[in-house]
């Protein structure tokens, strides 16, 4: 009992263990690298066929579910600066005409007589 619990057992000594050799990229050669354009090529179009199979069985499914009404889709959007001065001339023009028409009812219409002979 020199200040060593008994609960702990003695720590044999571990041998180092050797770090993996480092994972050296082969170089590449032209014909390394023209296999691995090939691999790319005809995975690109096995993807590119598997797609269409998926989408063309998709379109079949659909029409044989039931015909699909067209979707309504309102779409909020921000005037144009066009449409903002047309609005702004046409009501200063309503105003402007509006103003103009009680001025000439109010001005000229009081000034007609009607003489009875």
């Amino acid at each position: 009992m020199e200040g060593v619990p008994q609960s702990q057992e003695p720590v044999a000594s571990v041998p180092p263990v050797e770090q993996p050799a480092q994972f050296q990229q082969p170089e590449i050669t032209p014909e390394y690298f023209e296999a691995l354009k090939a691999k790319a090529r005809q995975d690109a179009i096995r993807q590119v066929m598997e797609q269409r199979a998926q989408h063309a069985q998709l379109q079949q499914q659909q029409v044989a579910v039931a015909p699909v009404q067209p979707e309504v889709v309102y779409v909020r959007r921000n005037l144009t600066v066009a449409e903002v001065i047309l609005v702004f001339a046409l009501s200063c023009g309503m105003v402007v005409g509006l103003q103009a028409g009680w001025s000439f009812a109010s001005n000229l219409l009081p000034k007609i007589e009607i003489r009875v002979k």
